[in-house]
């Protein structure tokens, strides 16, 4: 137990920096998006990798693209926590 207590001591600075992490606004989750789905698009039509390394391309920016969606998912547009209301203008 003692073990247990000394982990999340060590990982509650992380923890937080997460908590920040989920203040997504909207328009950085749409910059990302965009950016990695141009990527994606690059890595399948152009031959910059060979075949392994386009591969884990592909599943890095897949990757990518998860994190960003849950973490977008947690926040309402304008960066709040989801658990705040939001009411649009």
């Amino acid at each position: 137990m003692i073990r247990e207590i000394r982990l999340f001591l060590r990982l509650r600075p992380l923890i937080s920096q997460f908590q920040e992490l989920t203040k997504m606004k909207f328009s950085v989750n749409v910059a990302i998006q965009i950016l990695a789905l141009a990527a994606q698009g690059i890595n399948a039509t152009q031959d910059f990798l060979p075949p392994k390394g386009k591969f884990w391309a592909m599943v890095a920016l897949s990757a990518v693209q998860g994190l960003t969606a849950v973490l977008a998912h947690f926040a309402n547009p304008d960066g709040t926590p989801a658990q705040a209301p939001y009411i649009g203008k």
